[in-house]
């Protein structure tokens, strides 16, 4: 009899091994354990476990973002191998290869049930992991490394999760079989528009295309996302390899969507969307309108491809600067969460909080004058054009672009000088929704270190600079930082990128500026760039040009709101000293009235203690007894300059910092999470304006050694989800705080909070 059971209770469990879908049953926990940390380029040994391609492609030990003198090949998921035999060509292992019924992924889950305690410091991105490649190295890693199972640095599946993991693991790894689905109408008629073969069609489809690449573009009719590629055959099968989408194919190519299969994830998820009107749209801005030349395929060269004001000159600069701020939100977007994920190259370049404003093509000389541009080509250039392959002696063109930039500047003040200098609020671009809540003439630009966010409207308080944008430095910005911009490519490469992006921030500054008056620019340009050896790294030339506004720097970007119908924050932009506190915590109202008093009058100084680059986006939840609200809070650190690459804690002034509270989710990775009951509030509120300290920090702040922390990322997750169904995405967890406190600070009110979130 006992025999006849375990037999039994054998085949059953095969059964159940064999009858595992990986869509219902494991994708949802490697989304909600995994992908977390593992997606994008700066998955920890570039395991990319949002999609069952990526799980099979398996680990390698070369880093994205190492240093290096020669290029990386690219290895991009989907696009650059699609076997066994040519990732394991690239560098890549199984984590999934069977050492008499283990693997590497088993091990690593089962060590963390093991040892599930987080002693010390995580950071996923900067740790030395080792990427073992084989059980023995394994063996070694952990050996040394007791408290590095997965999931890494954070507590243990839960035994449901990890038993049925285990169990996939064990049994026949495979995909379930797709559906096939019926296409949409919408993508069909965007298809057959992007693949037309009269040469203007031609033309306007690579012009596209090289603009929304990386787009997660969303129809009307359908609920899936798709990617808009180039393919050798009509079916979508053989993807363009090339480093960046401007170079040349070499063959004959179609333009196809491809639906995208992979778990969406915020730090990628830039969302286009395609529907009857944006394809009348581009008819009306492409192929209906005159060309200033008779249309002919752009050349691929790299020192004209490189730079699209040049490759589409052709195109009347009109309609090229219309269909970007159509969407720009999106564009801006691009170069803030593009192809680098890790977004140092573009972000140590910009200050922790800034607006953005754009002209408005109708008084955007630049384009308006038929000759401007094509006489500036060479003052325009852009260092993408040697390629992710540049060599040491390009470098040497930084001081060759600072030269280009004065030439240039010189250039345009004379031109608006010629225009009468129509500098005046009505140069400003009203956006697309005027008057309305989400209105884009305005946007906000939070960095938060190593990442950043874009948003619509005037979030926070006055930020210390502002940038007006035309489209020569919109189109540049989005060609240097994204189109151009090789993620594998050496360090030259990277170098000239940033340096050149110094010319770009410099130069919508510079825009801003000349709403000023005159005698006012040189005195406020200094107050942005302190330190007796900036003035000899910008670039900077203010025309002598008169502005028809006589106002001061605050004066002027509250008429430009004004102007643009964009409201102020009603939180942190304050104008009244005179905020009082309230006495009990019980309605939205009073939490807010408290959170103004504290961005008011700045009063987070002992918090600012614990200010740093791991701990300056943090998600609040308070839980009041009718309902939960939702706060992020964002420290952006004062920089005297953004003007050098290296040392930036040199350049920090925490006595300047400020905090922003901004009703729900800011940026892709959170640092923290607070969790605050009603009755709590209070002494929320007084631990950070008075007290601190990280015993009474755990109380309400959700450490990475909190036993419930998967229910209250889950919790967060969801209402993120829930508020934004389809702009939502994954938040990623690879830039938690590292420190795991002590388990009697940090699991003190535990219970608590996972009553909460039942």
């Amino acid at each position: 009899m006992n025999k006849l059971l375990l037999i039994l209770l054998m085949s059953t469990t095969v059964f159940a091994n064999a009858n595992l879908s990986f869509q219902k049953d494991i994708k949802p926990i490697l989304d909600k354990r995994c992908v977390v940390c593992h997606s994008c380029y700066n998955s920890p040994c570039q395991l990319k476990l949002s999609s069952f391609e990526g799980l099979i492609r398996g680990a390698t030990k070369e880093e994205i973002y190492e240093n290096r003198i020669k290029p990386a090949n690219p290895s991009r998921l989907f696009i650059d191998a699609s076997n066994k035999k040519e990732w394991e060509e690239l560098g890549f292992y199984s984590v999934l290869k069977n050492y008499k019924n283990t693997n590497i992924m088993k091990e690593l889950l089962v060590q963390k049930q093991k040892k599930p305690e987080n002693i010390g410091s995580y950071s996923p991105e900067k740790d030395d992991l080792t990427c073992s490649k084989d059980l023995k190295e394994l063996d070694k890693y952990l050996s040394d490394n007791p408290y590095h199972g997965m999931p890494y640095g954070f507590p243990a599946l839960n035994k449901k999760e990890h038993k049925l993991l285990i169990s996939w693991l064990e049994s026949d790894i495979k995909n379930d079989k797709k559906e096939d689905e019926k296409l949409s109408n919408s993508l069909v008629s965007f298809e057959k528009f992007l693949n037309k073969t009269d040469i203007k069609y031609k033309v306007t489809a690579r012009y596209i295309y090289e603009h929304l690449f990386l787009s997660h573009i969303k129809f009307d009719d359908s609920k899936h996302f798709y990617k808009l590629i180039r393919t050798y055959d009509k079916q979508g099968n053989i993807p363009v390899k090339t480093r960046v989408p401007y170079n040349n194919p070499k063959q004959k190519i179609y333009y196809k969507f491809q639906k995208i299969t992979s778990t969406i994830v915020h730090k990628t998820h830039m969302v286009y969307h395609l529907d009857a009107n944006k394809l009348k749209r581009y008819k009306e801005l492409f192929i209906k309108p005159r060309w200033n030349e008779s249309p002919y395929l752009p050349s691929f060269n790299p020192k004209i491809a490189a730079n699209p004001l040049e490759a589409f000159k052709q195109i009347p600069a009109v309609s090229r600067y219309k269909f970007m701020l159509d969407n720009v939100h999106y564009f801006i977007m691009t170069f803030i969460r593009g192809p680098v994920c890790k977004g140092q190259v573009a972000l140590n370049v910009i200050n922790d909080q800034f607006w953005v404003a754009f002209k408005n093509p109708e008084f955007d000389y630049t384009i308006q004058d038929k000759k401007f541009l094509e006489q500036n080509f060479a003052n325009l250039a852009l260092p993408n054009e040697y390629g992710g392959d540049s060599k040491i002696s390009n470098i040497i063109d930084i001081y060759k672009y600072n030269e280009d930039t004065i030439n240039y500047y010189e250039n345009k003040n004379s031109l608006y000088k010629k225009y009468n200098n129509n500098v005046s609020l009505n140069s400003l671009w009203k956006g697309n929704n005027y008057g309305k809540k989400d209105n884009d003439a305005i946007l906000t630009i939070y960095r938060h270190f190593d990442s950043a966010s874009v948003h619509k409207g005037a979030l926070g308080n006055l930020p210390r600079t502002m940038w007006v944008i035309d489209y020569p430095l919109l189109e540049r910005l989005y060609y240097s930082l994204v189109a151009g911009f090789d993620v594998y490519g050496n360090t030259q490469h990277k170098l000239l990128v940033r340096k050149y992006m110094d010319r770009l921030r410099i130069e919508g500054e510079s825009n801003f500026l000349e709403y000023l008056p005159k005698d006012k620019r040189q005195t406020i340009f200094n107050s942005w760039y302190k330190g007796t050896l900036t003035k000899y790294l910008v670039t900077y030339t203010p025309s002598n040009n008169d502005s028809k506004i006589d106002l001061n720097y605050k004066q002027l970007v509250e008429n430009i709101l004004d102007y643009t119908k964009t409201p102020k924050d009603n939180i942190n932009y304050i104008q009244n000293p005179n905020l009082k506190r309230s006495k009990k915590y019980k309605t939205k109202e009073d939490i807010e009235n408290e959170l103004r008093s504290i961005a008011f009058n700045n009063k987070m100084n002992k918090f600012k203690e614990f200010s740093s680059n791991n701990y300056n986006l943090i998600y609040m939840k308070f839980q009041l007894n009718n309902e939960d609200l939702v706060y992020t809070m964002v420290i952006n650190r004062w920089h005297d300059s953004v003007a050098f690459m290296f040392n930036e804690e040199e350049r920090l002034d925490v006595t300047k910092d400020r905090v922003n509270f901004i009703e729900g989710f800011i940026g892709s990775y959170p640092n923290y999470f607070i969790v605050v009951d009603e009755k709590d509030i209070k002494e929320f509120f007084d631990l950070l304006e008075k007290n601190i300290d990280e015993k009474r920090l755990s109380k309400f702040f959700v450490n990475r050694n909190n036993k419930n922390f998967w229910e209250v990322y889950d919790w967060f997750q969801n209402r993120f989800n829930e508020s934004n169904p389809i702009e939502s995405g994954l938040f990623d967890l690879n830039r938690y705080y590292q420190k795991g406190l002590e388990e009697s600070h940090s699991f003190v009110f535990a219970t608590n909070i996972l009553k909460s979130f039942k």
